[in-house]
């Protein structure tokens, strides 16, 4: 082994682990992120939904797939509309989440979780080519068996 190949097979390794470790950012970590699967795979299905979604669009509102996460139709309201605010107070290029990582999932009593999620997206202003983010902790609850996400009041 040459000098050379020695000195580039540490790099090789290191930006390998690297890529390995940007490509993992956002998911669960192998176990999920709680003890209850049922849960991990229900916050990743939604948030994964919603990615890439303009929000002030009325086929992202009317669409059941996103609706199926809320007891009832006004609770679906009341997070669509509290969305799209922060999104908009953000400056969202076209209300849109480019990207939407899941940060961690906490409890916070025996049925109720907070999942905090990092929503990135382009910036809307104008001559900013830099991306705006937002950090957000929504509230989910089991009740009968069954996960929930609660908006927070308006």
């Amino acid at each position: 082994m040459s000098v050379r190949s020695a000195v580039k097979a540490p790099r090789i390794a290191a930006c390998l682990a690297a890529a390995a470790l940007a490509a993992c950012a956002g998911t669960a970590p192998p176990g999920g992120w709680g003890e209850d699967p049922v849960l991990d795979r229900l916050a990743g299905d939604f948030y994964e939904r919603i990615s890439n979604r303009r929000f002030n669009s009325i086929a992202t509102y009317r669409d059941p797939a996103l609706r199926e996460f809320f007891r009832t139709t006004q609770a679906w309201s009341d997070y669509y509309a509290n969305l799209v605010q922060a999104l908009d107070d953000a400056h969202f290029e076209a209300i849109r989440p480019t990207r939407i990582q899941l940060l961690a999932i906490a409890r916070a009593g025996p049925e109720q979780v907070i999942v905090s999620v990092r929503f990135t997206g382009e910036n809307g202003l104008p001559l900013r080519w830099w991306r705006t983010r937002i950090v957000r902790e929504d509230q989910w609850e089991r009740e009968d068996g069954r996960w929930w996400i609660v908006p927070g009041k308006l």
